[in-house]
C-alpha cells in the first residue's frame, strides 16, 4: 500500500551472476513483493465491489502490512546503519514524497465530489474524516464510532480505506527511533536487538489481537495496537534477510508456493462472519512473511507466477488504485441515484483502475522522483495538508442547505390524555401524510435530528454494546412517591421524553434502564457490531431485573425493537422469550407490568431522505404494511401478549394512518434515523403514554 516502489534499474545480472550473488547478500529488486501487491490490491477491490466471490478480501490489508514492515525496515536498517538519527529526516520526506501527492489528490476529489452528490446530511462527515486522513488517525475515529450504538446506522464513510494508512503511519512515528536506539547500543548486536524487539512487539500485539476482537471487534479491527504485530513480522524477516539468503532451494522454493497458496486461499475462506483479525489474522500474515523469507535469495518457486509482466504492472500502481476504489464505489450510487448492478460495480472497478493508472503516471511516480531537498520536501508536505484542512474546513462551513422552504408550522401538543387527545394526533399524522415542503420551522432540522435524543443517552442511562452496569438513571419527579421503570432496548428508550414530562406532571419517578440493542426477551443475540454473541446483553438483563424486584416499582413498562434477533428465531420462541420476561418480572414484582409494542419505522434514513427532498417530504412516507421487517413475528407477539394477558401499547396510530406513516408531522421531524423517533416527536405524544402512570385504559 505503502512502500517505496522498488525498480530493477540496471540490476539486471545473468542467471548466473544473480545465482552467485544470492549466497552474498539479500535481492534489492523483489518482483515477488510487486506481485504480492497485485494480489493483495486486487482482493481488496473485488472485495469492496462484491464480485469474484472474494469473501475475505480484506486479507489484502494484512498482506500490505507485512510487506510494508518489511520494505521499510530494509530501508532504515540501510540508512541508520550509515547515518544514524542523521537518516530519519531523510526517511520521513521519503514518506512524505511517496504518500502524500497521490492521497491529497484522493481525498480533495472525495470531499468535494461527496459536496456535489453525496446526500446533504453525509457531506459533513466525509470533510471531517477528510481532516483526519490529513493527520493519519482516520482509524482511531473509526474504532471509537463502530462501538457507539449511536453510530451504527451511519452510511460508510467513502474515505474509510485511508485507516490502513493511518497503522502504518502511527507504527513509523516510534519504530525508527528504536531503530536507531539500538544501532547506538550495540551496532555489532543491532539484529539481535532488534529481533528481540520484535518478537515482543508481535507476542503483545497478536495477544491483543486476538483477546480484543473477542470483546470489541472494531476496535481490534482498525487499532495499531491489534495490527503492529503485522508489520513487524514483515521487519522481522528483513531483520533476518541476511541469513535467509541461505535457505536451500528445497526449502525455499515450495515454502514460497505454500504461503501464496494460503494467501489466496485465506482470501476465499474466511468472510464477514469471521472474527477478525483476532488468530485468523495470522493466516494471511505469516504466509506473506513466509513468502517474503523464501524470497531473500535467488528467484525461487511462486515467483514463477508472482514475476508476471501483467501482475507486476497492477503492483506497481496498486497504492493508487487502492485509494481511488473505495470512494467510487461508495459515491457512484449517490451520483447515478440508485444501488450499484453488478455490470455497473464493474465498470466503476474499472474506472478507478484507469483513474489509478493515470494518478501513479502524472502524480504519484513524479513526486517520488522529485529531487528536493528534506527542507524542501517538509515545506511541501506541509502546504499539501493544508490544502486538505482548507478545502475540507471549508465545506465544513458550507454545508448543503437544509432548511424547509414552507410556511412555518405551529403543532400544539393535545392538553390532556383524553380520546380526544388522540383524535387530535391522528388528524396530525394525516395532515403530515399530505404535506408537502418542509416547513421552514423543521423541529429538529434534519442535520440535528442524530442528536435529538433522549437525555438518557448522553448520561450513561441507556447502556452502549459494552456497558452491563448503569447508575439510579432517575427522571420525572424526582421527589415523587410512585416509580415506574422502563425496561428494554433503544425502541424502549425512545419514549423516555415523552414518560419524563409524564412523570413531572403526574409527580412520578421514571427511572430509566435500556441497553443498546439488547431486548428483555429470554434470547441470546447476535450483535453484529461486535461480531459476536452479545453476552454483555444476558449480564445486563440479568442484573437489571434483579434491580428491578429490588426497586419494587409501581410500574414496569417494557419495550423492545423486533429486529434485534436473528431472522432465524421463529416468530413464536421469539414472543414466548419476551412473555417469560414479562412472567417473570410479575411474579418477582407483584407489580403491573405493560408492553410497548414495536413501533412502524421507514427502514431509511428518514433525515437524509428529507434532508435530500425538503420540496416534497411526502416522498419520505411510506407504507405501514412494510413498516414492520419481520410482520410474522409483529403478528405473534400480539396474539402471545394477548393469550397471556399482558397489556399491550401499541404506538402505531400515533405514527400512521390506517396505510401511510409520515416522517414530517407539523414542524416536528418524526424519525431521528430508521428506526427511532426524535424526542422532540416522542415528547409530543406525551399524552398518548400519559395514562399508563394512573393506570388510565
Amino acid at each position: 500500500m505503502t512502500q517505496v516502489l522498488e525498480r530493477p534499474g540496471t540490476a539486471r545480472v545473468t542467471a548466473t551472476h544473480k545465482r552467485h550473488a544470492s549466497r552474498r547478500e539479500a535481492r534489492k529488486f523483489r518482483p515477488d513483493i510487486e506481485g504480492l501487491r497485485a494480489f493483495a490490491v486486487l482482493a481488496v477491490v473485488l472485495y469492496h465491489a462484491d464480485l469474484a466471490h472474494v469473501s475475505g478480501g480484506f486479507v489484502g490489508v494484512d498482506v500490505f502490512f507485512v510487506i510494508s514492515g518489511f520494505l521499510i525496515t530494509r530501508q532504515l536498517l540501510s540508512s541508520v546503519g550509515q547515518a544514524g538519527l542523521r537518516a530519519l529526516p531523510t526517511f520521513y520526506t521519503r514518506r512524505i514524497r511517496r504518500l502524500l501527492p497521490a492521497a491529497v489528490v484522493v481525498v480533495i476529489a472525495t470531499v468535494i465530489v461527496a459536496r456535489l452528490f453525496a446526500p446533504a446530511l453525509q457531506v459533513r462527515s466525509v470533510a471531517l474524516d477528510g481532516l483526519y486522513t490529513t493527520f493519519y488517525g482516520l482509524n482511531y475515529r473509526l474504532a471509537i464510532e463502530g462501538t457507539q450504538y449511536l453510530h451504527q446506522t451511519d452510511a460508510v464513510s467513502p474515505l474509510q480505506q485511508f485507516w490502513s494508512l493511518g497503522v502504518e503511519e502511527q507504527f513509523y512515528v516510534l519504530w525508527p527511533l528504536l531503530i536507531v536506539l539500538c544501532a547506538w547500543l550495540g551496532r555489532r548486536y543491532r539484529s539481535t536487538l532488534l529481533a528481540i524487539a520484535l518478537i515482543g512487539v508481535v507476542a503483545l500485539s497478536l495477544h491483543y489481537s486476538i483477546t480484543i476482537t473477542k470483546t470489541n471487534a472494531p476496535w481490534a479491527y482498525f487499532s495499531l495496537h491489534t495490527r503492529a504485530w503485522e508489520l513487524a513480522i514483515g521487519a522481522l524477516v528483513a531483520v533476518g534477510a541476511k541469513r535467509l539468503v541461505r535457505l536451500p532451494g528445497w526449502i525455499a522454493g515450495p515454502g514460497a508456493w505454500i504461503g501464496l497458496i494460503a494467501i489466496l486461499g485465506s482470501a476465499f475462506a474466511l468472510s464477514d462472519a469471521t472474527p477478525y483479525p483476532g488468530s485468523a489474522a495470522a493466516i494471511p500474515v505469516l504466509a506473506t512473511g513466509i513468502v517474503l523469507a523464501c524470497g531473500c535469495g535467488a528467484a525461487r518457486g511462486a515467483e514463477r507466477v508472482l514475476a508476471e509482466p501483467m501482475l507486476q504492472c497492477v503492483g506497481r500502481i496498486s497504492y493508487s488504485w487502492y485509494l481511488w476504489h473505495w470512494p467510487m464505489l461508495i459515491l457512484a450510487p449517490a451520483i447515478l441515484g440508485h444501488s450499484l448492478t453488478w455490470l455497473q460495480r464493474v465498470c466503476v472497478v474499472w474506472l478507478s483502475l484507469v483513474t489509478a493508472i493515470f494518478t501513479y503516471f502524472a502524480i504519484e511516480n513524479p513526486g517520488r522522483l522529485l529531487a528536493r531537498t528534506n527542507s524542501q520536501w517538509l515545506l511541501t508536505g506541509g502546504l499539501l495538508s493544508a490544502a486538505v484542512v482548507g478545502i475540507t474546513v471549508a465545506v465544513i462551513l458550507n454545508p448543503p442547505a437544509l432548511t424547509g422552504s414552507g410556511a412555518a408550522v405551529s403543532l400544539a401538543q393535545p392538553d390532556a390524555a383524553t380520546p380526544a387527545a388522540l383524535r387530535e394526533v391522528q388528524a396530525a399524522i394525516t395532515a403530515g401524510v399530505a404535506t408537502k415542503a418542509a416547513p421552514r420551522n423543521l423541529t429538529p432540522e434534519p442535520a440535528n435530528a442524530a442528536k435529538d435524543l433522549p437525555p438518557s443517552s448522553s448520561d450513561g442511562c441507556h447502556a452502549d454494546f459494552l456497558v452491563v452496569d448503569q447508575g439510579s438513571c432517575v427522571f420525572g419527579d424526582p421527589a415523587g412517591h410512585q416509580v415506574a421503570v422502563l425496561f428494554g432496548d433503544s425502541h424502549m428508550e425512545q419514549w423516555l421524553p415523552a414518560f419524563d414530562v409524564a412523570g413531572k406532571r403526574a409527580h412520578w419517578k421514571i427511572v430509566n434502564w435500556t441497553k443498546a440493542a439488547c431486548p428483555p426477551a429470554q434470547l441470546s443475540v447476535f450483535a453484529p457490531t461486535l461480531n459476536r454473541q452479545y453476552t454483555e446483553c444476558d449480564t445486563w438483563r440479568s442484573r437489571t431485573i434483579a434491580r428491578i424486584v429490588s426497586l419494587k416499582p409501581d410500574l414496569v413498562v417494557v419495550g423492545q425493537s423486533e429486529n434485534v434477533a436473528s431472522s432465524s428465531v421463529p416468530p413464536s420462541t421469539y414472543a414466548s422469550a419476551t412473555v417469560q420476561t414479562l412472567n417473570q418480572l410479575k411474579t418477582r414484582t407483584q407489580t403491573r407490568v405493560e408492553f410497548v409494542q414495536d413501533l412502524p419505522v421507514p427502514n431509511f434514513d428518514a433525515p437524509t431522505c428529507i434532508a435530500d427532498h425538503l420540496s416534497d417530504v411526502s416522498r419520505c412516507t411510506f407504507a405501514l404494511d412494510k413498516a414492520f421487517r419481520y410482520p410474522d413475528r409483529h403478528q405473534a407477539m400480539i396474539a402471545v401478549l394477548r393469550q397471556a394477558g399482558i397489556p399491550v401499547l401499541d404506538p402505531a396510530p400515533w405514527l400512521c394512518t390506517s396505510q401511510r406513516c409520515p416522517a414530517v408531522v407539523g414542524n416536528l421531524l418524526v424519525y431521528r434515523n430508521d428506526t427511532h423517533v426524535t424526542a422532540s416527536f416522542s415528547r409530543w405524544l406525551t399524552p398518548m403514554v400519559a395514562p399508563l402512570l394512573t393506570g388510565a385504559p
